[in-house]
Order: C-alpha cells, then sequence, then structure tokens
C-alpha cells in the first residue's frame, strides 16, 4: 500500500522549507503537538522521502524535492497499478467470454441472471466478433445513428461480409439521415451486394443487434462504448418485435435522388410530430440521427411549407391544419 500524507506532515513540510534543519522536537515545540505525534509526523516525511538526514548537523533533517519523492514513491506504486489494471480487464474480458459460452449452454436454464453488462470497449467487439462468428441463421441490427467512425466501419464491415459469405440472413435499420453520410451509403452498397437487406427510418427509439435471436447487444447510451448482452429469450423476442414494426414501415435504401427527396419529407414529417409533442431542437436532432444545425434547417424549411415566421406561429397553424384535416366538413 503507498504511503499519504498524514494530518500535519503538510504543514510541518511547508513549515521546515523555511529552516536550515529540523528535529522532531522542532516540530513539537514550533506546532504544540505531543512529541509522539510530531515523530509520526516526522516518520512520515521520511516514508514519502520528502525529509532526509542533513550532511551538515546529524540530528537535522532537510526537506527533499517532491519531485524526488514521485519518482522513487508513485512511479513503483503507479507501474504495480498499471498492471493489476491490465489483469484485471483481462480477466473481465475471459469472464465475460466464458459468461456468453455458459448462457449458449443447456446449464444456462437453472439461473435467472441472463444479461451481462459489459464496460469495456474492447470486450464488447471481441464478445460481437465472437457472437457473429457463431452465427448461422440471421442478423438484425438497428443502428440509430450514422456517422460511425472509419476503424468502426471497417471493423463491421469484415464481420458483416464474413456473416454474408457464410450464407447469414442479415436485415439493417438505418436512420434516413445515413443516406446523407457517404462513409455509411459505401458500407451500405457493399453489404447489399454480397446479400444484405438494408432499409432506413425517420426515427428510431434505439440501438440494438441481434444474433440468431439468441443474443442481443444493447450499446449503452453513453460514450463509454459499452453495452448490455442479453441472452433472456422473452426479452430478445421482445426487441426482435420491435425490429419487425419498424422495418414493416422503413425504406429500402437506395441512393437514387428521387428516393432521398422522398426521404427528405419523410424526415420533415417525423420533425413536425416531434414539434408538436414538444421536443427540443437537441432532441429532435438525436433522434433522427442529424446535427442540430441540420435539425434546425429542416425545421425551417417545414416553418416554411406552412407559411410560419416563428415556433408560436407554426405550432398555431399546424394545430388548425390537424383540425381541419380531422372535420373536413367545417373548413371555411
Amino acid at each position: 500500500m503507498l504511503p499519504k500524507l498524514v494530518t500535519g506532515s503538510f504543514e510541518v513540510y511547508e513549515w521546515c522549507l523555511g529552516r536550515d534543519g529540523f528535529t522532531a522536537e522542532d516540530v513539537a515545540h514550533e506546532f504544540g503537538f505531543e512529541l509522539d505525534k510530531s515523530k509520526a509526523i516526522v516518520a512520515n516525511l521520511m516514508d514519502l522521502q520528502l525529509v532526509r538526514p542533513s550532511r551538515r548537523q546529524d540530528d537535522w533533517l532537510v526537506p527533499v524535492d517532491p519531485g524526488v519523492a514521485y519518482s522513487h514513491v508513485l512511479t513503483p506504486g503507479e507501474l504495480d497499478l498499471l498492471e493489476r489494471k491490465l489483469a484485471i480487464g483481462q480477466l473481465r474480458h475471459d469472464l465475460a467470454r466464458l459468461s456468453l459460452l455458459f448462457r449458449s449452454s443447456k446449464f444456462a436454464s437453472g439461473y435467472a441472471n441472463s444479461f451481462e453488462i459489459v464496460k469495456v470497449p474492447e470486450v464488447v467487439r471481441s464478445l460481437m466478433s465472437e457472437a457473429a462468428a457463431n452465427s448461422s441463421h440471421e442478423v438484425v441490427c438497428m443502428q440509430s445513428e450514422s456517422g460511425q467512425s472509419a476503424e468502426e466501419l471497417v471493423e463491421a464491415q469484415t464481420r458483416d461480409l464474413q456473416m454474408l459469405g457464410r450464407g447469414v440472413r442479415m436485415r439493417l435499420l438505418y436512420q434516413h439521415a445515413a443516406r446523407f453520410d457517404t462513409p455509411t451509403r459505401e458500407h451500405a452498397e457493399k453489404l447489399m451486394v454480397s446479400g444484405a437487406e438494408i432499409r432506413t427510418a425517420g426515427a428510431l427509439f434505439g440501438e440494438v443487434v441481434i444474433f440468431d435471436r439468441t443474443t442481443a447487444f444493447i450499446p449503452s447510451s453513453g460514450e463509454d462504448g459499452g453495452a448490455v448482452i442479453v441472452q433472456e429469450r422473452s426479452l430478445i423476442d421482445f426487441l426482435y418485435s420491435c425490429f419487425e414494426h419498424v422495418w414493416a414501415t422503413a425504406k429500402k435504401f437506395d441512393t437514387r435522388r428521387a428516393e432521398i427527396d422522398a426521404i427528405s419529407d419523410d424526415m420533415k414529417k417525423e420533425i413536425v410530430e416531434m414539434l408538436i409533442s414538444g421536443a427540443k431542437d437537441e432532441v429532435i436532432a438525436r433522434r433522427l440521427g442529424v446535427s442540430v444545425r441540420t435539425c434546425r434547417k429542416h425545421i425551417g424549411q417545414v416553418m416554411q411549407m406552412f407559411g410560419a415566421t416563428s415556433r408560436f406561429q407554426f405550432g398555431y397553424l399546424v394545430f388548425d391544419y390537424l383540425a381541419k384535416e380531422a372535420n373536413p366538413g367545417e373548413a371555411g
């Protein structure tokens, strides 16, 4: 265990910087401490290598640069901590892999815990690659955000093409915004050539990847790169049904300009619905998978369609329009 400054050590160190040397008795006299306490403080400073015996006088102590203490005390401790963290990370990785294997075995039925929370991104990617390698029937994926990094796209593409090459059916759901992201569009085109089915929708409720309807990966909502790994059948069936519900009304992914224009109109309808519900721009942008700036551009275009010059006027015009649609006989 690393030593630490005890009560009074900081003050004594600061005080001794103004002296040629000092003893435990000097500390007791200066601060009004009991001699035993003064000796304990001096011993603490020596353990931390913040003071050393003086070369000028045998019973004196003099201060040492804390940088020396850092190199002699903290550096070995930091190396030990790093080794421990690496060992813990490796063990967590190994246990997560073994857990995934166990949950897929006949022994898993006797255990209530059917999901695993994995917070290390490298472990999540490794487990996902392992699940992909073991898949033989179908993989479905709901990706709520476009703009994955180049490294993530390459890793996903390699994994997906290998599954498609083995005859695994693959269905992917993106948001409409993915059509306007060049790397994502190129990635989608390569997968479709190999047999993947890809559609887009205006807004998705989240992200999920389901392998053979036996294992589901739900990425965490934060930026830590973690995920919840689910292997409970009823929950997986629910997630799968959510995917199917969105898939049924989603639009097939292609790059025709006319289709892109239609998608833009579809996004505007989603924006109207979310504005009516009172959602803020940031929330709308996140759900549509676009930047706040792009979202506000779409909002401006929608307001222009209704002839509104303010959010308040827009709300009034939309509600008036909906009321007329619901009661056409009362119009005029």
